[in-house]
């Protein structure tokens, strides 16, 4: 089964929410071994703190 996952920024200056639809426009990768998709989230102000998470089904 393939999982989607978004990678976020914690201390942005906006919410980012868990969506390919975010207004910070994050972009989709493939996964290694074709296991899935990534989405990078794009901070609007340098972060230091990201976190990992898989939407609820």
């Amino acid at each position: 089964m393939h999982k989607v996952v978004h990678v976020r920024p914690v201390d942005d200056m906006i919410g980012h929410e868990e969506s390919a639809f975010c207004v910070c426009g994050p972009v989709g990768k493939q996964a290694p071994a074709d296991l899935g998709l990534i989405f990078q989230h794009h901070a609007l102000l340098p972060c230091h703190e990201w976190e990992a998470s898989s939407p609820a089904e």
